[in-house]
């Protein structure tokens, strides 16, 4: 029995998608929601999206005359242990080995941050090599340990990451709030590019594609794009367990998002799109952008 058969359980489809691929770009729910340190949540926001996307309309930012819904499939939720960090991440990383042989690339929907690392874990192990993380997030999720005491949560799992994949280059996009710890940590990195929410605000659309372009050629190897959509102000996405102020409007993400899949292209392996809440949602505010989010990232994949 695979891991995708033994670990994945199906409840729904986003947008109506079938759940068996044939050449489509795969869509996986990962409930992941073991290290939470503020506002629980994220582990329901698999089944949230799936329920509710199918009344809205699938339009794209950019219309680029692409039949979203003739390219993806759902293969459902994985089965995770609850509270069981390191096993939950292996089994992630067990997924994610597979649906990427079996299919080149994924989008998951966690699910807590840390879901990355599994995720990671699975492009090198598959792909023998690590090239570039893009980490899209309000935080730098670099500490040493967090709450004190605990050294691996969605607060600490890029120093995971970056002890277990080695990747080629960091990209940290529209962090906003830190340790200084973490922060010097991350800047004494080998390779590592950093923007600041205000950074990337006051960054033309060309300057930054030219940044992102610049970086992405210089190194080889598959690229894994990570969004924490509590890059986004919380006027827009208050749906998260640990809301940021000064955050991105949705087209300063976009700007980022656009730029990373365009000179990706085929190199971009697995898109993590994390951290939605929908229990600290009111009124499900945030969902038409995580919808919305979702069509653009498959539009420009």
């Amino acid at each position: 029995m695979s891991s995708i058969d033994f670990y994945v359980s199906t409840a729904g489809t986003i947008f109506g998608a079938p759940t068996r691929c044939d050449s489509g770009i795969p869509i996986l729910g990962i409930p992941m929601e073991d290290t939470v340190s503020f506002r629980p949540g994220t582990r329901f926001a698999p089944g949230v999206i799936r329920l509710w996307s199918q009344y809205f309309e699938f339009t794209p930012s950019i219309d680029l005359g692409i039949d979203i819904l003739s390219r993806i499939c759902d293969l459902g939720d994985v089965s995770l242990l609850q509270g069981l960090v390191e096993r939950n991440v292996d089994r992630i990383r067990a997924v994610i080995n597979e649906v990427l042989s079996k299919w080149g690339r994924v989008i998951s929907i966690g699910g807590e941050h840390t879901l990355s690392l599994g995720s990671a874990k699975a492009v090198r192990e598959y792909y023998g090599s690590y090239g570039i993380y893009v980490h899209v997030d309000a935080h730098l999720d670099s500490r040493q340990e967090w709450p004190v005491g605990q050294p691996l949560s969605h607060a600490t799992f890029v120093r995971h990451l970056m002890n277990s994949v080695k990747p080629k280059l960091f990209m940290f996009m529209g962090f906003r709030s830190y340790d200084p710890e973490e922060l010097n940590f991350v800047k004494n990195l080998n390779d590592a590019l950093l923007f600041r929410t205000r950074d990337v605000k006051l960054m033309s659309k060309y300057e930054l594609r030219l940044w992102v372009r610049n970086a992405l050629s210089s190194y080889d190897g598959p690229i894994h794009l990570s969004i924490d959509v509590d890059v986004l102000d919380p006027s827009i996405m208050p749906g998260v367990g640990n809301p940021e102020g000064f955050g991105l409007s949705y087209g300063e993400l976009l700007k980022v998002i656009e730029a990373v899949l365009d000179y990706g292209g085929s190199r971009v392996k697995v898109i993590d799109i994390v951290e939605y809440s929908p229990p600290n949602d009111p009124n499900l505010m945030s969902l038409p952008t995580i919808i919305h989010l979702l069509l653009d990232v498959l539009n420009y994949l």
